[in-house]
């Protein structure tokens, strides 16, 4: 008799900024769980048989022992009511999750860059710099087990959801991923903080180049949307136009079903999805300011408006992977669902932008010369300071020339 057929759908590597874990979660998951199927089956028929479902079941999980390290960071490990599909559930739940976090720790350490940024956060009495934790958990993960009991005393009653299992590991687990939420809502802040701050700072250069304003960020009640309420009612709670179902990306299938553990998927994707939703919107008003950043020289900015999560995957080494599938398993596409909006890749915009550094008792700038290609009345800044025309510095036939000899390695700006 020939192994028992298994159907899943194929590995996505989707290129998305909302990433939907159902795919992967339903690849791994259901694959994670075929050599226990197979081992007891063995058990009960012939021993050729027998034999040709353990080959099958131990090749199977070799491939997927391979693999699994790469997602060591997010390994359940310790976490009790274990299953393979479970187990392989959990990591690809939190892999979707943290993408948009990578995301925003870039983007961060670009503003940085120009303006200060105070990255420690305090979170039920833990201080920490969320960028360090972001980047290796290992440690205040450690401080959130031996303190499990006590700290989710502390947590919100909106994140107390395993009433049948209050494991220590699951209490843990309940913790990070309220402190995880909060990381996520910190970061948003620091990065429209950041946004303003070196809009401030550049004032001259941001006006002159009458951009869109920076947007304020949504507010959204998420707990009075997700309370009370069953796994089945979860499922068509809307967030920002999309509901809870359409965001996990379907039906994610489970031979252990625990409803709340289920209940709790879906809030926590409602709780990360608000987050993820503000930092897709403030990326969509990067990819309006791009000019902005490229005078202030923070073009490198531009390029995470639309790194998209099978680039991170590619860049975690989770993609390109290979797994040779056995022919009693099959892979058929599941339906199309909801298409979440994205973001397509865009180049700095540099038209009418010109940019020079002073050089010590060089007082003309040969190039652009007026009326070709800068035409009109354009703004002239040197060193984030509007020039005035005769007063600081004249047109000379093929370019710009300063009245006053410049101190050296200033930036001069002539905006179109």
């Amino acid at each position: 008799m020939a192994a028992p057929a298994l159907t899943l759908p194929p590995f996505e590597c989707e290129a998305t900024l909302l990433p939907k874990p159902a795919n992967l979660s339903n690849f791994f998951g259901g694959l994670a769980a075929y050599p226990e199927k197979l081992k007891a089956l063995a058990v009960t028929t012939a021993k050729d048989e027998a034999a040709e479902y353990i080959k099958i079941a131990e090749d199977i999980q070799a491939q997927l022992d391979s693999i699994r390290p790469l997602l060591d960071k997010y390994d359940p490990k310790n976490v009790k009511f274990r299953s393979p599909e479970k187990e392989w559930d959990i990591m690809v739940t939190r892999l979707t999750t943290e993408y948009p976090m990578y995301v925003q720790t870039e983007i961060l350490a670009l503003i940085k860059s120009l303006v200060p940024i105070d990255f420690n956060i305090t979170v039920m009495g833990i201080t920490f710099d969320i960028v360090e934790v972001f980047t290796d958990p290992s440690s205040i993960k450690e401080s959130i087990k031996e303190e499990a009991d006590r700290l989710y005393e502390m947590l919100p009653d909106a994140y107390k959801n395993y009433e049948k299992f209050e494991t220590k590991e699951l209490k843990a687990d309940a913790v990070w991923n309220y402190i995880r939420t909060e990381m996520k809502k910190q970061m948003n802040l620091l990065m429209h903080g950041g946004f303003g701050a070196l809009i401030s700072k550049f004032d001259t250069i941001w006006s002159a180049l009458g951009l869109p304003s920076l947007p304020t960020l949504q507010e959204i009640d998420i707990e009075a949307l997700v309370r009370d309420k069953t796994a089945a009612e979860l499922k068509a709670v809307s967030v920002f136009g999309f509901t809870l179902e359409d965001l996990l990306g379907g039906e994610i299938t489970n031979n252990l079903q625990i409803d709340d553990y289920d209940k709790e998927r879906l809030k926590e994707k409602a709780r990360q999805f608000a987050e993820e939703w503000q930092t897709y919107l403030l990326k969509e008003w990067m990819q309006t300011v791009t000019k902005f950043f490229s005078a202030i020289g923070l073009g490198a900015l531009t390029e995470w408006t639309s790194f998209n999560f099978c680039q991170f995957l590619t860049l975690i080494g989770f993609n390109p992977i290979t797994i040779t599938l056995p022919t009693s398993v099959s892979t058929v596409a599941a339906s199309a669902g909801v298409t979440l909006p994205t973001l397509s890749v865009v180049s700095n915009d540099t038209s009418g932008l010109y940019e020079f550094t002073t050089v010590l008792n060089q007082n003309n700038i040969f190039t652009p010369a007026r009326d070709f290609p800068v035409t009109g009345a354009p703004t002239v800044i040197l060193d984030n300071v509007v020039l005035t025309e005769t007063t600081d510095y004249q047109w000379a036939g093929v370019g710009l020339s300063l009245i006053a000899q410049p101190l050296p390695s200033k930036k001069l700006l002539i905006i179109q």
